[in-house]
């Protein structure tokens, strides 16, 4: 059982995450992605790395729930249709979840590394295209593709901070 205890608690505040959202994003996460879905096992990690996944998902379904109230009650094939149609929404939560990342890797480690070379870490080059040509206003982020050695350099990072998981919240 994931607890909201286990993550950044600064965040929960900020954007309203309550036990009843977070099973909303279990629900939408698995409608999306199956019962194995990936996303839910980055949440488990809690920690900062937790927040900034299960931040993603309460930003897009957010906008994914005012747009479709009944999204969460609708097949996995339609809510994979709404969410492929409503990348804007998807564009939103990569720009909050790794302006988040980049704040954190910041402040805990002292090391400066950009959105793009996060994205391309953690995520994937298709993601960091769209959220290129999105209208998301990100600070900081270079919409020229991140060389290697910068990408190499964000994963190691990502990797720490996924490892130290919920021990650095306290």
């Amino acid at each position: 059982m994931i607890s909201l205890a286990n993550f950044d608690q600064a965040i929960i505040e900020k954007h309203g995450i309550t036990e009843r959202k977070l099973e909303r994003v279990n629900r939408y996460v698995r409608l999306l992605q199956g019962d194995e879905a990936p996303t839910l096992r980055d949440i488990a990690v809690g920690g900062y790395y937790g927040t900034s996944a299960l931040l993603h998902e309460v930003v897009e379904l957010d906008i994914l729930l005012e747009r479709d109230p009944r999204l969460l009650r609708r097949s996995p094939a339609e809510v994979q249709r709404l969410f492929r149609a409503n990348e804007d929404a998807h564009c939103r939560a990569l720009s909050v979840e790794y302006g988040y990342l980049q704040r954190i890797i910041r402040e805990f480690f002292g090391e400066e590394v950009s959105i793009g070379a996060l994205i391309m870490a953690n995520a994937s080059s298709r993601d960091f295209y769209a959220l290129v040509s999105s209208h998301e206003p990100l600070r900081l982020f270079k919409p020229d593709e991140p060389d290697e050695n910068e990408v190499v350099r964000a994963a190691l990072l990502l990797q720490r901070l996924r490892a130290r998981g919920k021990e650095m919240l306290q």
